[in-house]
């Protein structure tokens, strides 16, 4: 699969602010923010898995997860904030086809690729303007908040 990244320009101003009351609350609502936008990406994922295969595929629509990614350490307030979506790796259930159903493969044997679904991609595409349009309203509706919490 592919790494696809959406940039959101103004919401790191929007987390200078937000540190200037408490780095720990900050980072919650960029957090929460970024989650929401990541949530809105998953469900399409589901959406565009269901439309793409006649069969049942649970383990692979329950593989997609949302988590934090570990490039911030909380050390400064400059440090970039994050969430992703991927496929689990580990467990019982973990649907180790789900990238070869995606990006295709090649058979042992064999010189032909079988092509990928690429389902991960028409979902991207299909939906980041919505999910950068929920990342920016949870973040504004999140810095009201703490707004009001600390009594601005």
């Amino acid at each position: 699969m592919t790494d696809e990244v959406i940039t959101v320009n103004g919401l790191q101003e929007v987390q200078k602010s937000l540190y200037s009351y408490s780095q720990k609350l900050g980072d919650h609502v960029v957090y929460g923010a970024l989650r929401q936008g990541a949530n809105i990406m998953r469900k399409a994922i589901y959406a565009q898995i269901d439309s793409s295969f006649k069969v049942h595929t649970g383990n692979l629509r329950r593989g997609f997860t949302v988590s934090r990614s570990k490039i911030h350490r909380g050390q400064s307030s400059g440090d970039a904030l994050g969430v992703y979506v991927t496929l689990k790796k580990k467990g019982k259930a973990a649907p180790f086809y789900g990238r070869m159903l995606n990006d295709g493969w090649t058979p042992s044997g064999s010189s032909k690729k079988v092509a990928g679904r690429n389902y991960v991609q028409v979902a991207f595409e299909a939906n980041k303007e919505a999910a950068l349009t929920a990342i920016v309203l949870s973040a504004q509706a999140g810095a009201e908040l703490l707004a009001r919490k600390v009594g601005l």
